[in-house]
């Protein structure tokens, strides 16, 4: 009787064992979605100037953050986010550029990080572009290296023209090309310039404020 139920049971057996890893993947990803909710609520409120900083609120998000990305390292919202925190807290020490310098590269470490498992993003590039230009500032008033100021701007002008391919009409994006554009206009080359003009003219015909 055994043997003749062996066939069944071994199909059984062998279908448990080919969807076992695809249900702990689930499993896995399902905790680091509720892990990342809330701290990204709070996050996206943050930024937009809904809700007012609560310091307990956002090492807590950071904290979750991280967590989150143990169980799911393969999201790019995670390391997004965490960029984002470390963006707040180089904000947060104006008057401490060694400081600054240090949340800053924290900062673009993380959106690399982000862009490399969602490339096609010109938010992630925006905010990669961004954070490189306002690491560069933070390490003018500490000391400047030319070595490191000339790689970290080869990879501000990579940002820029992946951003300005990717999100060519995306408001945010645009404010953020405007915004760095100025910053270094002079240090640009013609045709990333022109990239910026033009970022300047469409920002104009949407009524962005820049």
């Amino acid at each position: 009787m055994l043997f003749a139920r062996a066939p069944g049971l071994l199909k059984k057996i062998v279908l448990t064992l080919l969807l076992l890893p695809a249900l702990l993947y689930l499993g896995k990803v399902g905790i680091a979605d509720f892990l990342r909710l809330e701290p990204c609520v709070y996050l996206d409120s943050l930024m937009k100037g809904q809700v007012a900083f609560d310091a307990e609120a956002f090492f807590k998000s950071r904290d979750r953050l991280l967590l989150a990305r143990t169980w799911d390292a393969d999201n790019p919202v995670m390391p997004e986010y965490l960029g984002q925190i470390a963006y707040i807290r180089a904000q947060l020490v104006l008057a401490n550029p060694a400081l600054q310098v240090k949340f800053l590269r924290e900062a673009v470490e993380y959106f690399d990080a982000a862009i490399a498992l969602r490339p096609n993003s010109c938010q992630l590039w925006g905010s990669r572009m961004v954070a490189g230009s306002f690491l560069l500032e933070a390490m003018a008033q500490v000391g400047r290296d030319d070595a490191l100021f000339r790689q970290e701007f080869s990879a501000i002008k990579l940002a820029l023209r992946r951003a300005s391919v990717l999100g060519p009409w995306e408001p945010s994006v645009l404010q953020q090309i405007v915004r760095v554009g100025r910053s270094h206009y002079g240090e640009f080359s013609a045709e990333e310039r022109a990239m910026i003009d033009v970022s300047v003219a469409r920002a104009k015909q949407l009524g962005l404020r820049i």
